[in-house]
């Protein structure tokens, strides 16, 4: 079964200019991804697909394949990711005669998703034969039982349950995608209606913890993630 690693990273960003070249405790963002992609026992290519040819020359020197530079049309702020990986795996199968069944989307802004993460996933979509898996963070801030609406000035529960629950033991377990990896049958993707997130309909979950989950969109982002890894490091070096 051909497995394919696509992570996606445009030149443009917003929030924070050159994020996926940017710095990380001396490495550039994007190589936390393509490492941990490399670390895979499942995949079996892991491919950058970006419009940006610096990007491209540092993705290559941190070992991810770059077939192709991204057309400018699918690196606009309002595409989808999942044209880009769409394109991406046409381009495989048009230009080299490879074809993927099962495509897995990995976030460049996900430093610390981990190997065993992608591996996981890989592994339960093929033993369930689900439709996809994403990752996935539990809800630990701003529960939706907690959340309030407004009828004039007067504050009304979003949930008639909400009030109900004074304490955070009370409040069941909800889970929120945190978009770090997403892995889907190829056919899932070619019959995406435009519509939704093209998962499917069964769809399952690999749990990452929240500290884990952290996604780089701003400089804050970056601060939280940075001292995040210096706790790993030291952490792995003092259980050595």
């Amino acid at each position: 079964m051909k497995i394919l690693g696509v992570i996606p990273a445009r030149g443009g960003s917003k929030g924070v200019p050159g994020k996926n070249l940017k710095k990380l405790a001396g490495k550039p963002l994007i190589s936390y991804v393509i490492e941990a992609a490399l670390r895979s026992k499942r995949l079996n290519r892991i491919i950058v697909s970006t419009d940006d040819r610096k990007i491209a020359k540092v993705a290559k020197r941190c070992g991810a394949e770059i077939p192709f530079i991204r057309p400018t049309a699918l690196a606009r702020d309002e595409i989808s990711l999942i044209p880009v990986i769409q394109h991406a795996v046409k381009y495989l199968e048009e230009n080299e005669g490879w074809s993927a069944e099962v495509v897995a989307s990995i976030q460049p802004t996900s430093p610390l998703l981990e190997s065993r993460d992608i591996d996981f996933a890989i592994t339960k979509l093929i033993k369930t034969k689900c439709d996809s898996v994403v990752t996935i963070c539990r809800i630990t801030h701003g529960h939706p039982y907690w959340a309030l609406k407004m009828k004039g000035d007067r504050l009304i529960p979003f949930y008639s349950r909400g009030f109900r629950c004074l304490q955070k033991q009370d409040l069941p377990p909800l889970y929120h995608i945190n978009g770090a990896l997403y892995v889907r049958w190829r056919k899932i993707l070619e019959s995406w209606s435009g519509k939704d997130f093209g998962l499917g309909r069964d769809v399952r979950a690999v749990v990452m913890d929240e500290l884990r989950s952290v996604d780089i969109d701003t400089q804050l982002d970056f601060l939280v993630a940075e001292a995040l890894l210096k706790m790993k490091t030291s952490t792995k070096r003092s259980l050595t």
